[in-house]
This record gives C-alpha cells, sequence and structure tokens, in this order.
C-alpha cells in the first residue's frame, strides 16, 4: 500500500446524505401535520443548511447554536409556527438512523481493510454521527472516527488535523478523501497530507484549490492508493 493511513469523510464521501438528510426531513414534519409540499420545503431547508455549515467551518457558529439556528432561519423564511427546541433533537434522531451508503462505498472500504488504517474524519454532530456509524455495515472496518464537534475544531482547521496525528503518526504517508472542497481539501493541503477529491457529479473547480487527486466513482480509489 501506497498509504499507512486513509481518512474518509462521512457525508457525500461514504454515507448518502442527502437521502438520509431527506427522510428524517419528511419524517420529523409529518409528526407534526405537515404533509404537503414536503419536497420544495426541503430545498428550502438545504439552501439554509448548507450555508450554516459553511459559517461553522468558518467558526461564526457553534455546533451546539447551528443545531437551533437553521430551523430557526428556515421557520422564519417559511412562516412556520413550530419551536425549533422542539424539532432540532427530533430530526437529529431520525437523521442518526440514516445509513444509507453511496455506492462503491462498502467495496473500497472493505478492499482496504487490512492493508491500512481507516479512519472516518467528519464535521458534524456527535450525536448524529456516532450512531449512524455504529449502525452502519462500515462501522468493523474502521479503526477510528474522529467528530469535529467531539475535537473542538472543523475541517479545514489545523487542530482538526492536529488531533488526529497526535494519534496516529502516519503524517507522511496519509490521504484524505472527500466531497468538500473547502473543509477535506483545502484542509488537507494546509496540513501537507495528500488529498483526493470525490466529485461524484462532475462539478468544475473554480474554488482554486488543488487536490492530488480526482476521482468520480470510490472505486477509482483501488489504482490510487495500492
Amino acid at each position: 500500500m501506497k498509504y499507512k493511513l486513509v481518512l474518509f469523510d462521512a457525508d457525500g464521501t461514504l454515507f448518502d446524505f442527502d437521502t438520509a438528510g431527506r427522510h428524517a426531513f419528511e419524517k420529523t414534519f409529518k409528526q407534526f401535520g405537515i404533509n404537503e409540499n414536503l419536497k420544495q420545503l426541503h430545498k428550502e431547508y438545504e439552501i439554509i443548511n448548507m450555508a450554516i455549515w459553511r459559517d461553522f467551518e468558518q467558526k461564526k457558529i457553534t455546533s451546539e447554536k447551528l443545531r437551533i439556528e437553521r430551523f430557526q432561519r428556515f421557520f422564519t423564511k417559511e412562516d412556520l409556527q413550530l419551536d425549533p427546541q422542539v424539532i432540532s433533537p427530533i430530526y437529529l434522531k431520525y437523521l442518526s438512523e440514516g445509513t444509507h451508503l453511496l455506492p462503491g462505498a462498502k467495496e473500497i472500504v472493505s478492499f482496504l481493510f487490512g492493508k491500512c488504517e481507516l479512519a472516518l474524519a467528519t464535521n458534524g454532530l456527535a450525536d448524529v454521527q456516532n450512531p449512524r456509524f455504529a449502525g452502519s455495515s462500515l462501522a468493523k472496518y474502521f479503526q477510528h472516527i474522529f467528530i469535529s464537534e467531539e475535537i473542538g475544531h472543523p475541517k479545514p482547521d489545523a487542530e482538526f488535523f492536529q488531533h488526529i496525528f497526535a494519534k496516529l503518526p502516519h503524517k507522511e504517508f496519509s490521504i484524505i478523501i472527500g466531497d468538500n472542497l473547502t473543509s477535506d481539501i483545502k484542509g488537507g493541503n494546509d496540513f501537507g497530507i495528500d488529498t483526493c477529491w470525490f466529485n461524484q457529479n462532475k462539478r468544475i473547480n473554480e474554488s482554486g484549490i488543488v487536490p492530488n487527486f480526482e476521482i468520480n466513482d470510490l472505486r477509482e480509489l483501488r489504482s490510487i492508493l495500492l
């Protein structure tokens, strides 16, 4: 193996967060009697959710405040008379049950198992990511899980990676694989480890952030990592 440690991002890289998030959203709002226009409402929520996670990456908001603030903004925009303090934990519980995987995820992880150390490195909420990961078919293949909320720093912060490599001394033989240019790829580049951008939807990269590798299918990792 070319690498001794492979860091995988979770959502959008191994886990199908779009499906898990949509199901959690629909289950939550149906529980409160909202059954119409859920598809459109979810699209509007996701715009707000993505923006607030960008704020989190830039340390403009804490993970604790994020939980409530995204629903507060959404309810205000849509004029929904719901309490974010009530909705948020219900949504998070449903989300924690969403173990849907992206194509090739289990195949590539099982292929790498035993050939190198595997670690999950995710920006996320601990009470969502821990049970999701534990309940997934991938858990048995990973030796480590690193969650930004537990570390106290988000990707792309150097402190996030410092925490990892204080425990796993393989920096010069490590790579991070993720779908997010600003957190996964920039974070890895800045810290001095190899990076692989999982560009499933073949987006044009206009960010100025340059990964060492780019793939459109997780199974392409076989030739890169060996």
